[in-house]
């Protein structure tokens, strides 16, 4: 556990910066990185494999975190009283762990990573940003960010290795 001072930090943190910014962060810069990579991937005019490889990651890692949620329930700092509120809304907000967030955010930037694009690190940057944002807002502790950056890395290897075992069958199969 990388304990309780890093998530107090945080929250902290997030109560002193700029409402407006942690908001960003949190529940914005996901969406803006989701639209980056496609214009990305429709400038480099990549293949389907690509596609595949990024899209395929994100439901992976989603999936993989409900499954995990789903074993491991964990109230939101905010419910555990961590926190006094969450800057987000929080309707519809389930468990906290692992971050959903964090999962995808990760697993887009590591699949667009292992396509060995150029500009890779400012989607890995972006993914950061986007985990660090979830505990900023007192939405998720510092673990439920890191084990979904975890989960999004798994995910996108899984991926590009389930993609490299297919192109493999398919010379073999000529």
């Amino acid at each position: 556990m990388i304990g309780p001072s890093a998530s107090r930090a945080l929250f902290e943190a997030g109560e002193r910066l700029p409402e407006s910014l942690v908001v960003f962060l949190a529940s914005y810069l996901i969406w803006v990185m989701a639209v980056l990579l496609l214009i990305a991937l429709w400038r480099a005019r990549t293949t389907r494999r690509a596609a595949i490889l990024l899209a395929g990651s994100a439901l992976l890692a989603y999936g993989a975190n409900a499954l995990i949620g789903f074993l491991i329930v964990r109230p939101r700092p905010f419910v555990s009283g961590e926190v006094a509120h969450a800057l987000i809304s929080t309707a519809h907000l389930g468990g906290s762990y692992p971050s959903d967030h964090a999962a995808i955010a990760w697993a887009l930037g590591c699949a667009y990573a292992l396509m060995k694009q150029k500009n890779a690190w400012l989607f890995l940057g972006m993914a950061f940003l986007v985990s660090v944002g979830r505990v900023l807002a007192g939405v998720h502790f510092v673990e439920d960010a890191a084990v979904g950056a975890l989960v999004g890395l798994g995910a996108a290897l899984a991926v590009r290795l389930s993609l490299r075992i297919a192109r493999v069958r398919a010379i073999v199969s000529r």
